[in-house]
Formats: C-alpha cells, structure tokens, sequence
C-alpha cells in the first residue's frame, strides 16, 4: 500500500505566503497600468452635457436604390415581305421626326399592298353573310311562368345589364320559390308557416339534408329576396330566417341593343310567346363584329405601307435614340438594350396600339425586325418596398432621386407600384417605379437612391437621443445639473415618437427651449489602450453614421455637436430593379 507524503505546515504556509505575494503583485501591476493608462490617455472633456428642446420639422421616409432606366420607347414593326435596302442608323444615334432611318425596296411594297387588299376582299365576302345574323330586337318567353325580378329599364343597354346582373329577367317555372333554413326538428312533407313583408304564408318542407331544410310556398306575390322567417304552425318554434329564391328560375338574356320597351310587370303571370321586352341598336353577332376589326386593321396596315412607297423609306415617326434597328440581308444589327423600360405597340410600323410595358437588364443579339426609338423625356428608376411600407406610398406621390454619378438630385413621381409581392428568405417584398424628367447626363443603367417621404411631423420638439432614458415602461430626461454634486435630477417624464441614432421626437413633456442634461457616453481609455490598432475612419455601408473622427479597436468615438444631421436613411447595396428598402427617421 502507497504511503502519503506528509508535507510540513511551515512549507504550506510559505507556498500560501508566495502565491498571494503573486496575485497581489499581478493586480498591483493591473492598478498601475490602468491607472497609468488613465492618466496619459484619459479625455478631459466635459463628463455632463446639456442640450434645449428645439423645433424641427420631421419625416419617415422610405428609402432604396436602383437603377436609371429608359421609358416610353416605341417599337416600330416593319410590315410583312417588305424588304430593307439598307439600315442607315445605329444603335444609339440621335435621330428628329421625319428622318430616313431605312431604305427599302419599292417592290416589296407593292407586292404586301397587294396582298393585303386580297385579303380585305375576301373579309367583305364574309361580311355580307354575317350582316344577315343580327340579334333579334324582340325578346319573347319561350316557357309559361311567372315574371319575378325585371333588371333592365326603359332606355337601358342590354350589355350593362346583364355584366352587372348575368340577366335581364327572371322567371319562376314551377309556381314556387324557396328559403332554407336550419332543419331541427323538420321532415320532409311537414306543414310550416312562413312569414313575408307581413303576411303568413303556408309552406311544405321538399327535402332535409346536409342539416338544411328546403320549403316551399307559392311564388304568386312573394317577392325574390325578401325576408322569410319560419315557423312551426302553431307559432311556438321558430326555424330561422332566410332570404326568398325562386324554385325553378329562367334567366331572360341577351347581348346587344337598347331596351325601348318592357311589356310584362313584376309577379305576372305569362304564357308561352309572350312578348317580353323590345330593343333598337341591336348589334350584329359577334362574328360580324370580329371581321370588322379585323378589316379596320388591314386598313391601316395598307395606309401605313402607302405611306411607305409615297415616301420611299422609312422615316422616324419620333426624335429620340435608336435603341434597336432590324436585322438585314447584309448585316446582323444587334438588339441592345440595358434595363429598358419599352412599349410595344400591336401592328405594322406607324400604328399605335395598346401598349405594354417591360423592363429588361441585358444585351441581346437576336435577330430584329423593328426600329425602337427612345423620345428621351423621362427615365425610371424601380425600387424594392417592404410590406411594412407598401401601403404608406401611393401613386402620384413625389420622391426625391439622386444620382449618384452626376451628384445631383432630381423630382420624381411614383408612377407604378406592384402589390403582386415576391419572396425571398421568408419576407414579402413589393416594388415601386419611380419617374423623373431626363437631363442630359442621364445614362440607362446609372446607379440612383430614392428617397419617399411617407409621414411628415411639423414643428416636432427634437432631443439628443442620449438624453433619454429607459425604464423599461417609460422614458424620462433630467432638466437640472448640481455642479458641486454632480448630480442630476428633475426628473421629468416623456412620451417619444419617431427617433434615429441621434435624436428623438418628444411627443409629450418638454416645450420649445426647455434645457435636458444627460451624462456624455464615456470612453474606456484602458480598453482603448490594450485594442488599439491604428486609427481610422470607421462607416459602414449603407448606414450614414453622423460625421466625426471614430476610432479604430472598439470604434469608439465622439458625436457631433450642434444641429441634427439631414438625414439618417439606411439602405442595402445593390443594383439593378432596387433593392430592399429602409424606414428611416430624418430630420429637415
């Protein structure tokens, strides 16, 4: 068995002895390092500040960047089989109204001039047919029945009616109508009393299912949608209430004309044939119709080439720039385009149809068989909105947008939001397409921030934020300093609304010029000694810090004194549609 070694107590006191002589010296080399850090490093600057509640005027804005795009550019398409010469423009050349920008073959337009009116030929043979297929202008009931709602009115259109209604009449075909309600008790062929605008009626349950009851009673001046309560006979129970249908209903339609004449009431009864309703303006049948339109369309495709041939080119219908020329024989001209924002008009070259509007960010080299022309007015910029703010802004309402590589900044309009909303890591984001006049500088693709102002605070009392404090419940600030104490006090409580890095709006408790004393942030000159590494200038991206001299290490560093800053807006970096957006307080 191992023997312990038994160790003098003399020895144990000496080891205790030495270990805290150890310790003391170390933390006796920590005071003095402290303290002398301290002493050499420490800042002598006044530990209390005071500041006076002043008035400003306040907004909370939305902010974002994306990039400059071009608007309203129209797309030119050449008509079928006509053949171009030569292209005389490029990409990107400046061009008036009414400048060649193409050469064309005089033959090719002859020949599509010839097969467009071949095909107006053949489209008036089919029209002559389809005149013959006009909607009646007397409508008649083709079933006996019971007139119970009439939608349409003397001098009405047809077509308003029945998009608002789906009808124009409706008839009852087996002499009943019908309410449902909470079965309870009831069975099929049970007797029930049915109240309507004041009058009993004597009802008989059709059917029970699905916890519904199904009664019947005479459609014979009972009113489509009234109110019918029922009750068991004897008026003890009561089933419940619901509104009147018909049974077996016939919906009276048509399509076009205007009604002249009605020529039945409510709650009649009519036979088999009976005229109904009259109507003049009747249009022919939608086939009609359709060759109409497309006859029209030839027609300006016809005048368009015409115009053409008397011309002997193609001319600009529009100054501005080239974005786009069609390809030819001998040169493959290139789509180009960058974050374009084009309307693309249906038809041959020179018509203009409904628009649409698309915006893509890159280059293509696809064939093209159409001139598009920028007029140079406008340009947009689309910004990326958050779902706490998409119902903040509306369309109509201004925003500031700056560019930054002409350092300039510019009025804009919110001219389109989509509350479509995308997805992405499990927010929901919106975007808004902001315009602005173009000015020479203005390049598609350039970098721009937006600024939208959503709430306004006039005449705002504004406080240092570090004035503040928190209880956790509430905020209160302290309008008294004792130099000889160095103690605060009157102690007064506040309300706060919007408030930034730097200040805060106080709502309630202080007035214009009332004096609040806070204690300055303090700087650790020790922590500042051991992690120094150089100095700097430290910001970050995307935040606008106040301005001031931040050093490195900690990052400590002091606030600027005097007026609040003219803005604290936080925004993401990135480019192209925008990207996601920051609520900001900022002061005007």
């Amino acid at each position: 068995m191992a023997r312990r070694k038994k160790v003098k107590k003399s020895t144990i006191v000496k080891i205790v002895v030495i270990s805290g002589v150890l310790v003391a010296a170390a933390a006796a080399g920590v005071i003095y390092l402290r303290k002398y850090v301290s002493t050499k490093f420490a800042d002598n600057s006044t530990e209390y500040s005071s500041a006076k509640a002043s008035v400003m005027d306040l907004s909370t804005r939305v902010s974002g960047t994306g990039s400059l795009a071009d608007t309203d550019i129209e797309e030119y398409e050449m008509p079928e089989n006509v053949e171009i010469d030569e292209v005389v423009v490029e990409v990107g050349d400046k061009v008036t109204e009414g400048q060649t920008i193409a050469k064309i073959n005089t033959n090719s337009v002859l020949a599509a001039m010839y097969e467009i009116q071949h095909k107006m030929d053949e489209i008036d043979g089919q029209l002559q047919k389809a005149s013959e297929q006009k909607a009646a202008t007397t409508i008649k009931s083709t079933v006996k029945g019971r007139v119970k709602a009439i939608y349409v009115t003397k001098g009405s259109y047809v077509i308003q009616t029945m998009t608002e209604k789906n009808a124009l009449m409706i008839l009852s075909l087996d002499g009943y109508m019908k309410v449902e309600v909470d079965a309870g008790d009831l069975t099929a062929g049970k007797k029930v009393t049915v109240a309507v605008n004041g009058k009993k009626y004597t009802g008989t349950v059709k059917s029970v299912a699905e916890g519904k009851a199904k009664i019947l009673i005479t459609d014979n001046g009972t009113a489509l949608g009234a109110d019918a309560t029922v009750t068991s006979t004897d008026g003890k129970k009561t089933y419940g209430t619901a509104k009147l249908e018909v049974n077996s209903p016939l919906s009276i339609v048509s399509y076009a004309g205007k009604v002249t004449s009605i020529n039945v009431k409510v709650n009649q009864s009519i036979k088999k044939g009976k005229v109904l309703m009259k109507l003049n303006s009747t249009s022919y049948t939608a086939n009609y119709d359709k060759l109409i339109k497309e006859r029209a369309d030839l027609a300006e495709d016809l005048a368009d080439l015409l115009k053409i041939y008397n011309d002997g080119a193609i001319l600009a219908r529009m100054s501005g720039t080239i974005k786009t020329v069609p390809s030819t024989e001998d040169s493959e001209a290139a789509s180009s385009s960058s974050s374009t924002s084009s309307s693309s008009s249906s038809g041959y070259y020179g018509y203009y149809g409904n628009s649409s509007s698309s915006s893509t960010t890159s280059t293509t080299t696809e064939k093209s068989n159409s001139f598009t022309i920028c007029p140079d007015k406008k340009m947009t910029v689309t910004v990326s909105v958050d779902e706490t703010d998409i119902l903040s802004i509306s369309k109509g309402q201004s925003a500031d947008v700056t560019i930054d590589s002409l350092e300039q900044t510019f009025t804009g309009t919110i001219t389109d939001i989509d509350k479509s909303g995308t997805t992405s890591d499990g927010t929901v984001g919106y975007t808004a397409e902001i315009t602005i006049d173009k000015v020479d500088g203005m390049l598609s693709g350039m970098s721009a921030s937006v600024l939208i102002a959503v709430t306004e605070y006039k005449n705002s009392i504004v406080i240092p934020v570090e004035a503040l404090n928190n209880t956790g419940s509430s905020y209160f600030v302290y309008t008294t300093y004792d130099e000889e104490t160095k103690q605060l006090g009157g102690m007064v409580e506040v309300k706060i609304g919007i408030q930034n890095d730097s200040y805060a709006q106080v709502t309630e408790g202080l007035q214009e010029g009332d004096e609040v004393w806070y204690k300055k942030p303090e700087e650790n000159p020790f922590e500042r000694y051991m992690n120094r590494s150089g100095s700097g200038n430290r910001s970050g991206s995307g935040n606008n810090r106040p301005q001031g001299n931040w050093n490195g290490g900690s990052g400590s560093g002091n606030r600027p004194q005097g007026g609040p800053p003219s803005g604290y807006n936080r925004t993401g970096s990135g480019s192209g549609s925008g990207n996601r957006t920051r609520r900001s307080s900022t002061y005007v």
